[in-house]
């Protein structure tokens, strides 16, 4: 199997550590506040707010296995971060500035190491050699 850029390994786990703080803070917020709606509105917001929070976690998984589906949805993925704390920042009363400025700058990172000729490269479909028959020609087909 070919190495997996360096590049790609550290988008991953990014990605990976998104879902799961997502899905922390998720299943904290359940824990720790009693929200204050019917059992049947939990029922129909919670399952797609769970699938929200783990879709960086699969996006981490097709990108761990060189999925180019995985690269261009990590690239739209994070194109749509940077555009929602773009839109952030006209926030008046935005915690930090610095801080949303960082993680657009992250995401525009990110973007540029999934394009990167190398990185595409490592995502490109290779022909498998399969053969029904033993290399040995021994046993049954």
């Amino acid at each position: 199997m070919e190495r997996r850029p360096l590049d790609v390994v550290l988008i991953a786990i990014y990605f990976a550590g998104f879902s799961a703080v997502l899905l922390g803070i998720l299943v904290w917020q359940l824990g720790a506040h009693h929200i204050h709606a019917t059992w049947l509105e939990k029922m129909v917001v919670l399952p797609i707010l769970f699938l929200i929070a783990m879709l960086p976690g699969v996006l981490a998984a097709g990108l761990w296995m060189l999925d180019n589906a995985a690269r261009i949805a990590g690239i739209l993925f994070a194109l749509l971060h940077a555009l929602s704390e773009f839109a952030f920042l006209a926030n008046l009363h935005i915690p930090s500035r610095s801080f949303t400025v960082l993680r657009i700058a992250l995401d525009a990172v990110i973007i540029a190491c999934l394009c990167r000729r190398g990185v595409r490269n490592a995502f490109q479909w290779k022909p498998m050699n399969i053969s029904l028959r033993n290399p040995d020609g021994i046993g049954p087909v």
